[in-house]
């Protein structure tokens, strides 16, 4: 897998992740994870398109409504 590919990528960040935890329990990663690929992923596609959110629930696959309720939950 090349180190570009997203999943690499996320698998490496993981692999930090629980390196610095040094053995420490943790609870949570899957919303965790999931949270904060979903809001950096709606950031990135907002600025892509100049903000239009038209357009970004398109690129996205989502409805303007769910759209404008992620932006509101993630303060984007």
């Amino acid at each position: 897998m090349n180190s570009t590919d997203l999943p690499a990528c996320i698998y490496a960040k993981l692999d930090r992740y629980f390196e610095q935890l040094n053995g420490e329990s943790t609870s949570g990663v899957y919303k965790m994870v999931m949270q904060e690929t979903e809001s950096v992923t709606i950031k990135f596609i907002l600025d892509m398109v100049g903000q239009n959110q038209s357009e970004a629930a398109r690129i996205l696959g989502v409805n303007r409504g769910t759209l404008k309720k992620k932006i509101e939950l993630y303060k984007l």
